[in-house]
């Protein structure tokens, strides 16, 4: 095993987001239910990176430039997800943000990934994590899903 599972405290921590397209869209939406700040870079955002940042400028001050990733959006960051379609600029974003000592996940390309996000389930203070090493995502999701579905069936509050 490479990956060490252990649980961050990202408490009031600002995260990056570079890109603005699927991948981008579900970590903003994880990262929704923790207490940390995000800002979302990319030239391009979806409708619906555009409608998860409004619901959480109100919440916790997201923040978004539409723009290219630049060195300085690195400032103050404690973790970034790279996010691009371009494999190329989450290269580079990793190289830049690692010389920093920053940490990086790039979803679907553990190559250039410092840390995995495992598949969540959590329900009040109790949280169920749940990673194949980056090696099989479909799996991960499969076996959170009936790790749901044996709490509901079961009728086990955590």
């Amino acid at each position: 095993m490479n990956y060490l599972p252990v649980s961050l405290n990202v408490n009031k921590k600002h995260v990056l987001i570079a890109g603005g397209g699927k991948a981008a869209l579900e970590k903003l939406q994880m990262l929704r239910k923790f207490n940390c700040q995000v800002t979302v870079v990319g030239e391009e955002l979806s409708s619906e990176i555009h409608l998860e940042i409004k619901k959480e400028i109100t919440q916790s001050g997201c923040s978004h430039h539409l723009r290219e990733f630049c060195r300085d959006d690195l400032e103050g960051v404690f973790l970034v997800y790279a996010c691009n379609s371009d494999r190329e600029i989450n290269r580079f974003i990793k190289r830049e943000a690692n010389a920093l000592g920053i940490l990086v996940n790039t979803p679907d390309d553990p190559e250039l990934c410092d840390f995995l996000t495992p598949a969540l389930f959590s329900e009040g203070p109790m949280m169920v994590a749940v990673s194949s090493g980056g090696t099989d995502v479909r799996k991960t999701i499969l076996w959170r899903n009936r790790i749901k579905q044996l709490f509901s069936d079961n009728g086990i509050k955590p």
